[in-house]
């Protein structure tokens, strides 16, 4: 039995799943991508999005000792913007 990937959902199946069909209905050739038995798939960017959010918590506890008034929508950019000359620097000197 091979591997697919779902491209386009059907009743029943949501799209990215992988399914084992023993062969394909013509029906569904549009709606399946086959999946390589030797190829193993990782993830590009594992630490995405993780580090942002904790710079930004970084610098929010810091605002907040400091006592300086934001918006907690604002971004990592627009916040860093608010602290004092050199403070941002101390926070991520290790990087």
């Amino acid at each position: 039995m091979s591997k697919y990937e779902v491209v386009r959902p059907w009743f029943g199946v949501k799209k990215g799943s992988v399914v084992e069909l023993k062969e394909v209905s013509p029906s569904l050739i549009s709606h399946v991508r086959k999946i390589s038995d030797d190829v193993e798939l990782t993830v590009a960017t594992p630490n995405a999005g993780a580090d942002k959010n904790e710079r930004k918590a970084k610098i929010q506890a810091r605002l907040t000792e400091l006592g300086i008034d934001f918006k907690g929508n604002m971004g990592v950019d627009k916040l860093s913007e608010l602290l004092p000359d050199g403070e941002l620097e101390k926070l991520f000197s290790e990087e």
